[in-house]
């Protein structure tokens, strides 16, 4: 009996201490499964279904192939929201040209790229962020090319707009999370561009793609 009564004070006193932890945000169902993030990245980047056509084949990636990456992209930064998530895809489907770019062609920029298409300055940054780029960046010697070539590697490239949000964009989040014109707005002013309809197309499709 004294055994009994033991394991029902253990019982009560765990159901006390989950009761008294906070429940941690919840998850977006984006980072379930690869098939539903493609679906929902094909829905935002009309095109990114196919590389059919492509300028630059080499640069090139689908919304099925890009999936993963994205998803593990923000489940490194920690991104969990479903209109920051949503932002961050518009930015980039924008910005890629649908997934079609890595590097700035029109016109060519040294250094400016990734799914983001971030400046050399933003990359240099970005890079210095990772550890396991750090060997990496020292022989790069500030050559912006150099730099750039290791952020074009798949883990990297649809990585950095969830970094750029995390690292840079922190004061207008909130705003963002909000899921309004005004905050996605706010973000493209972060982001040092003006909004426009393009931009706004991008967005407005993400939302419906999250059932935001």
């Amino acid at each position: 009996m004294a055994i009994f009564t033991r394991l029902l004070f253990l019982i009560s006193l765990c159901s006390s201490l989950a009761a008294a932890m906070p429940m941690p945000e919840a998850t977006h169902h984006f980072f379930r499964r690869d098939s539903s993030a493609a679906s929902m990245i094909g829905a935002i980047m009309p095109t990114s279904s196919s590389c059919d056509g492509a300028l630059y084949p080499d640069q090139c990636y689908t919304n099925v192939q890009a999936a993963p990456f994205f998803i593990a992209a923000m489940q490194t930064y920690q991104i969990v929201n479903a209109a920051e998530i949503a932002a961050v895809l518009a930015l980039t489907g924008y910005e890629s040209g649908d997934l079609k770019y890595r590097h700035s062609e029109f016109p060519v920029v040294a250094g400016k790229g990734t799914s983001n298409m971030q400046s050399p300055t933003y990359n240099q940054m970005y890079a210095a962020s990772v550890p396991a780029l750090a060997s990496g960046v020292a022989a790069a010697n500030g050559d912006p090319d150099a730099v750039l070539t290791l952020l074009t590697v798949d883990e990297y490239n649809f990585a950095s707009g969830a970094w750029f949000l995390t690292s840079q964009c922190a004061s207008i989040r909130s705003q963002l999370q909000a899921n309004t014109d005004a905050g996605f707005t706010a973000y493209m002013g972060c982001v040092g561009t003006a909004i426009n309809d393009d931009r706004l197309d991008y967005w407005h499709r993400a939302q419906a793609a999250f059932g935001l």
